[in-house]
């Protein structure tokens, strides 16, 4: 697989997922706008995406070594896991087609470990310092989310520590932008990614890098 576009296709999912993920951490972000009680507002923000991103790096990183493991340890997992990675990304590219809501079988799964450590976010509210945005935002990070745990399980199949934690960063560098205009912004980026021509062609392009990465180890042997 080409890293450079798999970082570039993860950026994308999450910009223009970024509508599910104002459902899913809107509020907290909102909350944090708000937040009276900082002299910078736009630092517990910041702070709040830091902690966000850094645990999406460090579940990639858990789950590149996991596929590297599975694919080093049977003789076929590579193969497979690539079959795997161009299935997802399909996926993917169906669901912000708005085609699909498979992927979203994902978040009740989720659901189960978010019971355990949800209860450690109250000890961070009412959020009054940076360290506190940080510490949410490391817990959040772990928020049941389809497209979150879909991008997840393309970082294990790809069997690539380093690529699989690079892939999660990128996907939360993606949704960043939304989520800190959300205050200004948000109805104008919402508008612009619910044009037919935006989505297809962005979801169509997912698509067609799925097939390519599930066939091109066939085209070119």
């Amino acid at each position: 697989m080409i890293e450079p576009l798999s970082y570039l296709t993860a950026f994308l999912l999450g910009l223009f997922g970024s509508i599910h993920c104002m459902g899913m951490c809107g509020g907290i972000v909102g909350a944090l706008s708000v937040n009276t009680q900082h002299a910078k507002p736009m630092a517990l923000q910041l702070s709040y995406h830091l902690g966000r991103i850094t645990t999406y790096g460090v579940i990639g990183l858990i789950a590149g070594f996991l596929g590297l493991w599975l694919s080093t340890s049977h003789a076929l997992a590579g193969e497979i896991l690539r079959s795997l990675s161009g299935a997802i990304l399909i996926l993917m590219g169906l669901y912000v087609l708005g085609s699909t809501n498979t992927l979203l079988w994902l978040e009740k799964g989720g659901a189960t470990l978010w019971k355990f450590v949800q209860p450690l976010s109250k000890h961070m509210l009412p959020v009054r310092s940076v360290k506190q945005a940080l510490g949410l935002g490391l817990i959040w990070g772990l928020l049941p989310c389809g497209l979150v745990y879909s991008t997840l399980s393309w970082a294990l199949v790809s069997a690539n520590p380093l690529h699989s934690a690079t892939l999660m960063m990128a996907f939360g560098l993606g949704n960043l932008p939304a989520l800190l205009s959300f205050a200004l912004f948000t109805a104008q980026l919402n508008q612009f990614k619910r044009h037919w021509l935006v989505r297809m062609t962005l979801g169509g392009s997912i698509v067609v890098f799925g097939v390519w990465t599930t066939l091109a180890p066939w085209l070119i042997k």
